[in-house]
């Protein structure tokens, strides 16, 4: 049996600390290789990592500002639909209204009052939309609808219109009534119109459009004018019933303007947010492009290291052997 001095040993454990320490490059050079990264890049960089901090914060704020551009887009999308929607019932009803004088029977007129009636309904639907439960037309208040039942704001109509006994004086209470504080306004549930929302940086979406919107306000007038026919204002007098189906008409003509003008202001700012988010994701390519070159090795020189560290390895190996006359098998046990 062979016996090992005391300078033997000393030699042992020098062979031992390099062979962990040459296995360690074998490792980090494996790794490089494979990750084309570097596995330290604090040193990489020579202990100056302020360009990395700088690139990792700003792709930290567009990650924010994807977040909530995405959510601006989300919402002008539901109220270009909601506007979209809102314009087609008023279209399809707007010139039979206008007529309603000149029809032969009152039968006539109490069919497009129903249909008038049915129409209101949809649009408050229409307002009341919530995409992902947020509530586009209620300002700050997404968690709440911002207008109750069409029903309901027909009940209100009928007691502000209580002892009108003519078109005009009916068509004159709606008016007031939607242009009330305490009447239209009181029916909306909503809240305060929505702050502008960053989208980029140095710029903001607005968000500002409620049901307490003028447009909003006098198409859903017009509607309400025809509809409180249907429940049975002015009756018996057939001849104001059709002036007054007239008037609601005439309403929803006046107010298209008004409609078309507000849906060309959501959709610039649907444009503006569209363009802002690829602005933002090209800016968030490149970064992550810049980010990933810093920290990116020269795959020539990290395998011309891997193997280096491989043939110092196997080299330290057989000298091992040697000493301790013991196989490599066995050394790696």
């Amino acid at each position: 049996m062979t016996r090992i001095s005391v300078g033997d040993a000393s030699l042992t454990n020098i062979l031992a600390r390099q062979g962990a320490e040459l296995r360690a490059n074998v490792q980090r050079a494996s790794a490089e290789v494979t990750t084309g990264r570097q596995s330290d890049i604090a040193a990489a960089l020579r202990g100056d990592v302020s360009p990395l901090l700088a690139i990792d914060a700003s792709l930290a704020r567009l990650a924010a500002y994807k977040t909530t551009a995405a959510d601006a887009a989300f919402q002008t999308a539901a109220q270009q639909s909601a506007m979209a929607g809102l314009s087609l019932l008023a279209r399809g009803i707007t010139t039979t209204l206008l007529s309603s004088r000149d029809f032969p029977t009152p039968a006539q007129v109490n069919t497009v009052v129903a249909d008038a009636r049915g129409r209101l309904a949809s649009a408050v639907n229409l307002l009341n939309t919530q995409a992902a439960g947020r509530a586009v037309f209620s300002g700050v208040a997404t968690d709440t609808v911002p207008l109750g039942t069409s029903e309901d704001l027909l009940t209100a109509l009928e007691t502000a219109a209580a002892g009108a006994a003519t078109a005009g004086q009916v068509a004159a209470a709606v008016a007031n009534w939607f242009a009330d504080p305490l009447g239209f306004g009181a029916f909306y549930q909503g809240g305060a119109p929505l702050s502008p929302v960053p989208i980029a940086p140095g710029e903001a979406a607005e968000l500002s459009t409620t049901s307490l919107d003028p447009a909003i306000r006098d198409t859903l007038a017009g509607f309400a004018m025809a509809a409180l026919i249907d429940r049975g204002i002015l009756a018996g007098d057939p001849e104001e019933r059709a002036q007054l189906a007239q008037r609601a008409g005439q309403e929803l003509l006046t107010s298209e303007d008004s409609r078309i003008v507000l849906a060309a202001r959501i959709g610039t700012v649907e444009a503006q947010v569209e363009t802002a988010r690829t602005r933002n994701a090209a800016e968030e390519t490149a970064l992550g492009i810049l980010r990933s070159d810093i920290g990116s090795v020269d795959p020539y020189e990290a395998a011309t290291r891997l193997e280096t560290a491989r043939a110092q390895l196997e080299s330290l190996y057989l000298v091992t052997a040697r000493v301790s006359r013991l196989s490599l098998v066995e050394f790696l046990r």
